[in-house]
């Protein structure tokens, strides 16, 4: 996914499903100028700092 929608979905009112390698993630930060975002793994609350290329959003709304 690009920068500018990474921003999107965390600035988004939804729970917006995206994952890093078919991990799902929460985005906690992104660096435009970079291109990367922090994100936090779901499966094991690991920190990391990955490409937003490498993030895949699924389409699906996390209630």
């Amino acid at each position: 996914m690009d920068v500018q929608r990474a921003n999107e979905i965390l600035n988004s009112p939804n729970n917006i499903e995206v994952l890093y390698n078919n991990t799902p993630v929460w985005i906690e930060k992104i660096n435009s100028e970079k291109g990367t975002a922090n994100v936090k793994m779901l499966n094991n609350n690991t920190s990391i700092e990955v490409n937003t290329k490498n993030l895949v959003e699924t389409g699906n709304i996390i209630k």
